[in-house]
């Protein structure tokens, strides 16, 4: 019988710790070839994201006309295809126009709301009462009026930013496109595949709880973000209308303010309305008024609504976990972190609520 070499087992943890030293020790080199891959694979990841946001629309046109699926792939890729050259011909053209004419009249906008402090803040009963001269006086007016140009010129490098991007990646959004068509087609055979990969790699049960989870957290996040988003955009058209139908100024503008601000829940539609009023305020009082009654009433059709109509229940949180993601998200990632709070804050409850009923199953405790 062989004699067993003492501590053999401990070698290849010894082997894998050293190997995380000598990464960790060149950690910036392997930053640098992380980059690198990332930007070889930048197609891949395009493609990814494509299919990602196209499989619903492809699912739908499969179900409800009945056809083939690369037909119904032909379908959704007409439709992004229109979005994408109508945002990038009309939309940005139109909103870069009014940011133009914004720049160009803000010297006769500040000297009317200057105007108005003095006249009509300044002297009003309860600016003193409430001891506002503390808090809201001309010098801290007069900062948050400075920084208003140098907001407006970052939407303009904004606009800038995406159409440059788009054009200068434009051979690997398109070897994206194609890519994305193969993955749609076959996207059955690549789940396969994966679920071969991980049921290969680790026991079946924690196989099984894995995909369960994957594929929660994909419904999850799919029904929210396209639901949202084909929410807002019509929203963004229908503002759109109004506030051309109302003569407001800078109505493209205020509009994608609006669409884009109504991504999140509760605050955002209060935010979007606060430039609309503010801006029209400067031409007419009386239409200021209109215009927030027409936002607050696009915003009440959206709540109770179109809203429910295209998202439903799609997270199923209670308004005060809502809130509350939408406080921690703003707080820790800006306007991203509030975008995506919900669909987050829903995965964590998700996570959670298993974990409970999990314990009290295998202490079989039912608590009502």
């Amino acid at each position: 019988m062989k004699k067993k070499i003492p501590y053999l087992e401990f070698l290849p943890m010894l082997v894998i710790c050293m190997v995380l030293f000598k990464m960790l020790d060149r950690i910036d080199e392997l930053g640098l070839l992380l980059l690198y891959i990332l930007r070889i694979l930048q197609p891949v990841l395009w493609a990814i994201g494509i299919a990602f946001v196209i499989n619903p629309m492809m699912k739908f046109f499969e179900k409800k006309l009945k056809i083939r699926r690369i037909l119904s792939i032909v379908f959704c890729y007409i439709f992004v295809l229109g979005a994408i050259v109508t945002l990038i011909t009309i939309i940005i053209p139109m909103i870069a126009k009014n940011v133009i004419d914004l720049i160009a009249n803000f010297e006769t906008y500040q000297k009317e709301i200057i105007r108005y402090f003095n006249d009509v803040i300044v002297k009003s009963v309860w600016y003193d009462q409430l001891g506002l001269q503390d808090y809201l006086n001309m010098d801290s007016f007069s900062k948050y009026i400075v920084d208003i140009p140098k907001l407006l010129n970052g939407i303009l490098d904004s606009l800038f930013s995406i159409v440059t991007s788009v054009f200068g990646g434009t051979f690997k959004i398109v070897v994206g496109f194609i890519i994305a068509v193969y993955l749609l087609l076959d996207k059955e055979k690549f789940q396969v595949g994966l679920k071969k990969i991980l049921y290969s790699v680790v026991k079946e049960k924690k196989a099984d709880i894995t995909v369960m989870f994957f594929s929660d957290v994909n419904a999850i996040f799919s029904r929210y973000i396209i639901g949202k988003t084909i929410d807002s955009v019509i929203i963004g058209m229908l503002c759109f209308i109004g506030l051309v139908v109302l003569q407001t100024p800078y109505a493209a503008l205020l509009s994608i303010i609006v669409g884009i601000t109504n991504m999140i829940p509760y605050f955002g539609p209060f935010i979007g309305m606060v430039p609309a009023i503010i801006l029209t305020l400067f031409v007419s009082p009386m239409k200021a008024l209109w215009v927030a009654i027409f936002i607050l009433a696009l915003q009440q059709f959206d709540g109770y609504i179109l809203g429910p109509k295209i998202l439903g229940d799609s997270v199923g949180l209670s308004p005060f976990w809502i809130i509350l993601g939408i406080i921690v998200g703003g707080s820790l990632m800006g306007v991203l972190g509030m975008l995506l709070a919900v669909p987050i804050v829903a995965v964590f409850q998700m996570i959670f609520t298993r974990f409970i009923e999990k314990r009290l199953s295998n202490k079989d405790l039912i608590i009502e």
